[in-house]
């Protein structure tokens, strides 16, 4: 039924491909309710970062009390959307229900991307394997961000690629602005969201530059497009940005923030040697014992006191930079193991200590064969053109977000839950390289005339 309705045009390029991911998005949605409901019931892993998330969101429905600085060493987002959805009683039985509809959105969500940004056949390639992807339904069920997180930037990257495709001005500004408003969404979940648009849109701004095509207006008039999309980006960001900035700047005592005030301390933990974790000084009696997943899964045994509390932004910084001072060559290396973890740790938290950790470790060997290695082969054929051709291709947008967690790692700390937000993008490279749609955008041979096909822009 569902087939019949879509343009003949439509059918024909899908072929009989419908039918089955269908039947796999249907048995997805069945493995999400079965795995919330029974295998891994969220109320019973309500600890750490969870606890903080569903305490702060009971603070937030039922009391009057201000936001501190301690309440924001996370965004807003995630704790709002509780505090919300809540009950009277302070039930979390509906937030279990919005999880799982939210993490049932993720594969066609996903499906959508790789449609904007290669083609139906990736999108419905994409839409399979995110329906059946182990890390996704595990979030969901999780009184965690992430699958809220996964759902807004994958909407939003999404209408970013769908506005470099139309033809009328108007449409590619009406698709980037609901672009810019699922960004703003994305960041009040997390913060690394604006710096994957950022590089994003610096990627494009570049290709644009680089491109070489004998009928090629000046610069200024190709760039033109470009400006106008990245601006009506920033301003449909702006409203939700705007009130985030304001709560979090309050809260944090006059301090400008914007999603939170956990950036300096995650950078000195990353970077004041092999620590299991920091023991931060009191916040008028709010103190914080904080490690990182990928320390604990190397083993390290070392730890530090500071006196000053972790939401002193300035005096984290400062002896974040003192201690890379003194040992400029470990904290290279730190950073380097810090881009490991992410991409390739034991497991994610905190499924490697819940009793489905199996699937958790097998998720990276699927991960690391599935995805990554793909990544691998596009990249050397793309660059085997050149480098010119690398930076203009389509896989250097795709992979920008990537660069950008890449960097954000770096600087604080890794390990494998940061990247999996970002496994979006892997799957849909690696769906695009095996239905060959990336070979027809980004490789040799893949117009008639024997010259990348060039998406029109509006």
């Amino acid at each position: 039924m569902i087939e019949k309705m879509l343009p003949v045009g439509v059918r024909a390029r899908m072929g009989s491909a419908l039918p089955w991911v269908i039947l796999v998005y249907a048995l997805g949605i069945a493995l999400r309710v079965f795995y919330t409901l029974k295998v891994q019931r969220p109320e019973d892993f309500v600890m750490s970062d969870m606890y903080f998330y569903v305490t702060l969101a009971n603070r937030l429905a039922f009391s009057s009390d201000p936001l501190m600085p301690w309440d924001i060493t996370h965004p807003l987002g995630y704790p709002a959307l509780l505090a919300f959805v809540l009950s009277r009683t302070g039930s979390l039985a509906r937030v279990v229900d919005l999880q799982i509809v939210i993490s049932c959105l993720v594969p066609l969500a996903i499906g959508l991307l790789g449609a904007a940004a290669y083609g139906r056949r990736t999108g419905l390639l994409a839409t399979v394997f995110a329906s059946l992807y182990f890390p996704f339904v595990d979030f969901g069920a999780l009184f965690l961000s992430e699958i809220h997180f996964i759902f807004w930037l994958t909407l939003a990257f999404a209408a970013f690629f769908a506005a470099r495709r139309v033809r009328r001005r108007g449409v590619a500004v009406a698709i980037a602005a609901g672009g810019g408003f699922a960004l703003s969404v994305a960041t009040a979940f997390k913060s690394v969201a604006i710096p994957a648009a950022f590089v994003f849109f610096v990627v494009e701004g570049l290709a644009i530059l680089l491109e070489r095509r004998d009928d090629a207006p000046s610069w200024r008039v190709r760039l033109a497009p470009w400006a106008i999309r990245v601006a009506v980006v920033g301003v449909a960001a702006m409203p939700l940005l705007g009130v985030l900035t304001s709560v979090c700047t309050r809260a944090n005592r006059g301090h400008f923030c914007v999603t939170g005030n956990k950036a300096p301390s995650d950078f000195l933990l990353g970077h004041a040697g092999r620590l299991a974790y920091i023991q931060w000084g009191d916040d008028e009696g709010h103190g914080f014992h904080f490690g990182s997943p990928g320390s604990y899964l190397r083993h390290y045994n070392d730890h530090l006191d500071v006196p000053f509390p972790m939401t002193d932004g300035a005096a984290n910084a400062g002896a974040a930079w003192k201690w890379i001072a003194q040992h400029p060559g470990e904290a290279i290396v730190l950073s380097i193991d810090h881009v490991f973890d992410t991409f390739f740790g034991v497991a994610h938290w905190p499924t490697y200590g819940h009793p489905t950790w199996a699937f958790a470790h097998l998720s990276q060997y699927v991960f690391m064969i599935l995805l990554f290695a793909p990544m691998v082969f596009a990249c050397a054929a793309i660059l085997r053109r050149g480098w010119r051709a690398a930076l203009t291709s389509r896989t250097a947008l795709v992979l920008a977000p990537i660069a950008a967690l890449t960097l954000t790692v770096m600087i604080a700390t890794g390990e494998t839950r940061y990247r999996i937000p970002f496994d979006i993008f892997f799957i849909v490279l690696a769906c695009a390289y095996a239905t060959k749609d990336l070979a027809r955008l980004d490789l040799p041979g893949a117009s008639p005339t024997g010259t990348r096909a060039t998406p029109p822009r509006s």
